[in-house]
């Protein structure tokens, strides 16, 4: 799936370029538009941002019912394969996989309710919401007290929190600043003539002091084409404060990682079992037996699929149930190692790769021999310029770690947030 092709003419690619990526955990941003202005629209491209990288959301309507805001992603889906000129077929797969819609029309809803929506979802669907999308409260409820309740569900659960504001015309040309002020990121929505302009007047609780307006269609929201920004200046990266590591702390590739973890702030799940030697223990998880069952595979499909034959020990077994717990929980992998002339991946670290390649995840290798980055395409490796994109990425690959390979590590991590 081509997430950044998708995203091109997203106008939350020019707003998450401003905001490095989004919000951050525990804070609030607000969609700021009088009504019939595109405010449900740009919510759905919010939303779209993060689930077309993996990132689950839940969308909650304060105005329709599921079927029509379904009706907003098919329409604003379509329209943005279309002009990236890809299939949109995975793409609904992983929306759907990562996605909840509830319809909360003419019941009030407040932070307590989703607080318990939260709770409930959690029990019931297993289902964690990293990104919340509200549509539909009006601007005229909104104070201190409300931002500061709001605030602090996204902070109990870790969450990055979008309200749609439905505004008046009292409130001015587009928003008052008393209003825009409350909001940790603002984004403004205004009718121009033929167009709608947004406008960036807040972004991490600071003031933009010269928010570049940006023209968007008025039915689909897209980014006139002569309005788009070159991707050097849209940085994809979310804030490493809100990016976790999955990896499994054993010595070479997986240390290297956690050591750029830690150095630049992300938060580490380093899985191991009882008997393996792990050299990095940040962020330690052991798996219990049952957890490791969960990510039983056949010796003899490993073997067929990465065209190898390993000792069948009972040792092996439980490297390759943790590759698949590593791999599970990131949306995006990074792996050091040797690609062979039969696309596969050196090693046991092979599985990994293969994993990631059945669960069409985005997957970077950096080729110690060829020093260079390659990813899966489909159908070949292709070189290029890896960059982290996802909230939850997983990190593994050879014990024998060269000094290429270790720079291409510090050269990603740097690349991807030191802007």
């Amino acid at each position: 799936m081509h997430a950044e092709l998708l995203i091109e003419r997203s106008p939350m690619r020019a707003v998450a370029a401003s905001i490095r990526g989004g919000l951050e955990t525990g804070q609030v941003g607000g969609v700021l538009a009088r009504a019939g202005v595109g405010k449900s629209a740009f919510l759905v491209h919010v939303a779209l941002n993060s689930l077309l990288r993996g990132v689950e959301v839940l969308h909650v309507s304060l105005t329709d019912g599921q079927a029509r805001v379904r009706s907003f992603y098919d329409e604003i889906l379509s329209e943005l394969a279309a002009a990236a000129n890809v299939d949109r077929a995975d793409a609904e797969a992983v929306i759907e996989r990562c996605r909840a819609i509830h319809s909360c029309r003419g019941r009030r809803f407040d932070p307590a309710a989703l607080s318990q929506m939260l709770s409930t979802l959690a029990e019931v669907m297993h289902f964690q919401p990293v990104v919340v999308v509200i549509d539909g409260i009006d601007s005229s409820e909104f104070n201190d007290a409300a931002l500061d309740a709001w605030r602090q569900v996204a902070v109990e659960s870790s969450l990055r929190l979008w309200l749609g504001l439905r505004t008046h015309r009292s409130d001015g040309y587009a928003a008052s600043d008393d209003l825009v002020e409350l909001l940790d990121t603002a984004v403004v929505l205004d009718p121009e003539g033929t167009n709608v302009v947004l406008r960036v007047p807040r972004t991490g609780g600071v003031e933009n002091e010269d928010p570049r307006p940006l023209n968007l269609d008025p039915v689909t929201m897209l980014v006139h084409p002569d309005e788009m920004l070159e991707p050097t200046t849209t940085p994809p990266s979310p804030h490493p404060s809100v990016v976790t590591l999955y990896s499994g702390g054993a010595t070479g590739t997986e240390t290297a990682f956690g050591e750029q973890a830690a150095q630049w702030g992300l938060s580490e799940v380093n899985f191991t079992f009882v008997g393996h030697k792990q050299l990095r223990t940040r962020g330690r998880k052991v798996l219990e037996p049952r957890e490791l069952a969960a990510g039983d595979v056949s010796m003899l499909y490993v073997s067929h699929k990465l065209r190898r034959n390993w000792d069948k020990t009972d040792l092996l077994k439980k490297v390759l149930q943790t590759q698949w717990h590593i791999v599970s929980h990131a949306h995006q992998l990074f792996v050091v190692g040797v690609i062979q002339e039969d696309d596969t991946v050196r090693g046991g670290t092979g599985w990994s790769v293969e994993l990631a390649r059945r669960w069409r995840k985005p997957v970077w290798v950096y080729d110690q021999v060829r020093e260079d980055w390659f990813s899966w395409n489909g159908e070949s490796w292709v070189t290029g310029e890896p960059i982290i994109e996802s909230t939850t990425i997983a990190g593994t690959g050879t014990r024998f770690l060269n000094e290429a390979g270790r720079k291409a590590i510090v050269d990603l991590f740097a690349r991807s947030f030191s802007a």
